[in-house]
């Protein structure tokens, strides 16, 4: 008995003394270089989502699914966004690094990191398109100006109607500051690269150049901004945007406006392009707990398919989710819906009457026969304690339908419907809330006379939204 107990307590010494020398002999994670300082983060964000009769039609069509960032989506889905990043700066240099695994929650991607929707049926691993760097941007800065690449978030006109850029496409830039008066911005966008080794190995390509500058003009910041869109390699087009935008606080007043002249031409039809956007909005700043608003956007269309121009205007990227005004991320206009015509950000229907034959549009989707928009609006937002709340009524028309009307051969009415959508959050701590947004879509009858008499039925989208961050 004491032998063993012996045995026992050597043992135990033993396994006590060499984790003490093995945790002794362990190192220290830390950065390698001692001259910069950086920030750890990162979020999560969980959004089951309910639809209903997304194709406006309670018969099964091949139209009731919809696409967002984290793929296909249809009936009940749980869209999921996990980030983590760092962001680091030492002397005249700085970082972001933004890891990201987005999808469409499911046994293949969740647990083995496979794609069935691409074949992947066997265990495949995690590749960059499961988990990857969502997010870059590194810059020097040289005093004058400041050198930047990376594939962050770079956009024109995103803090008022979103009607030409916004994105994460990679870029090299140049920015600075104009002394007290404002600041300026220079980017080379690379949206698409031709990867072919081909005979013609830039058949694909598509590159942006951008200038934007902000002044200072008392409460106000007005902002001129130019893009070239050479786009001729994949698109067949090359379009320049002319377009400046303002917002700012004048009193308790809000206002936000944006003009854009588009012109060029498409080379392989020789057809000549010619477009016009505009966006205001005026919010109400009377309390925390309620700011009303109202605004409205327009967007030309194309009146013929037949002639040799293109008056349509069809965005480079509509970023129009994010905007401040009627932005909303789980807003049911803001998603890709094959019915509607409408890109993934976008509130726009430039996918109908033959999408991929315009300018632009993500991934080269829009049509030179988009219908156009016009929208009013009205809504209002606010925080009380630690809720908030934004909820908004939204009326769609077409600006121009006659170039769709020569496309599909029927008469088309330009009411395209009526949303509203409703979002309450409660923030129970700074790093947990939990919120719903609500979306409805009223078909009008144009969607009436482009599919049928079917497809008339009210759309419903209901999105939870559990998000975490740190």
């Amino acid at each position: 008995m004491k032998k063993s107990y012996l045995a026992l307590l050597v043992s135990i010494i033993f396994i006590v003394t060499t984790a003490g020398l093995s945790f002794a002999a362990m190192g220290e994670m830390g950065l390698k270089s001692k001259d910069i300082s950086v920030n750890f983060f990162g979020s999560l964000k969980t959004y089951p989502v309910i639809m209903q009769d997304f194709d406006f039609n309670d018969d099964d069509t091949a139209r009731d699914f919809t696409i967002d960032e984290s793929g296909k989506g249809a009936d009940h889905y749980v869209r999921n966004e996990f980030r983590m990043g760092w962001a680091g700066k030492g002397e005249n240099w700085s970082f972001l690094a933004i890891l990201e695994s987005e999808f469409t929650l499911d046994k293949y991607n969740g647990d083995r990191g496979g794609d069935q929707a691409h074949g992947d049926i066997m265990d495949m691993g995690m590749t960059g398109e499961d988990f990857g760097v969502e997010k870059l941007d590194f810059t020097y800065n040289f005093g004058p100006f400041i050198l930047e690449t990376g594939w962050n978030t770079k956009f024109l006109d995103i803090k008022t109607g979103g009607l030409v850029y916004g994105d994460d496409h990679p870029y090299i830039g140049l920015k600075g500051k104009i002394g007290d008066i404002g600041s300026w911005e220079a980017l080379y966008l690379i949206i698409q690269e031709d990867m072919d080794p081909g005979i013609d190995a830039d058949s694909g390509d598509w590159k942006c150049y951008t200038l934007k500058g902000i002044f200072n003009v008392g409460d106000m910041k007005i902002s001129p901004f130019y893009a070239f869109s050479d786009n001729r390699d994949s698109g067949k087009a090359q379009s320049h945007y002319f377009g400046v935008e303002g917002y700012g606080k004048i009193g308790m007043f809000t206002p936000r406006f944006e003009a854009v002249y588009v012109d060029g031409e498409q080379d392989d039809t020789d057809m000549d392009i010619q477009g016009f956007a505009a966006f205001a909005s005026l919010e109400m700043n009377i309390s925390k707990a309620f700011n009303p608003y109202i605004g409205g956007t327009f967007r030309s269309g194309d009146d013929d398919a037949n002639d040799d121009d293109i008056d349509a205007f069809n965005s480079i990227t509509n970023i129009t989710r994010y905007t401040p005004t009627f932005g909303m991320e789980n807003s049911m206009i803001n998603l890709y819906n094959t019915t509607l015509g409408s890109h993934l950000y976008a509130n726009d229907f430039d996918m109908l009457g033959g999408g991929g034959s315009g300018y632009g549009g993500i991934s080269n989707s829009a049509g030179a026969n988009s219908p156009g928009l016009i929208t009013l609006g009205l809504g209002c937002k606010g925080t009380i304690d630690k809720w908030s709340y934004k909820t908004q009524l939204q009326y769609f028309m077409f600006e121009d339908e006659g170039a769709l009307e020569d496309y599909y051969g029927v008469k088309i009415d330009d009411e395209v419907g009526l949303q509203f959508d409703v979002s309450a959050t409660y923030k129970f701590s700074n790093h947990f809330s939990l919120g719903n947004t609500f979306s409805v879509f009223d078909p009008g009858d144009a969607i009436e006379d482009i599919y049928g008499d079917d497809n008339e039925d009210i759309a419903l989208l209901n999105t939870i939204e559990m998000i975490w961050k740190w």
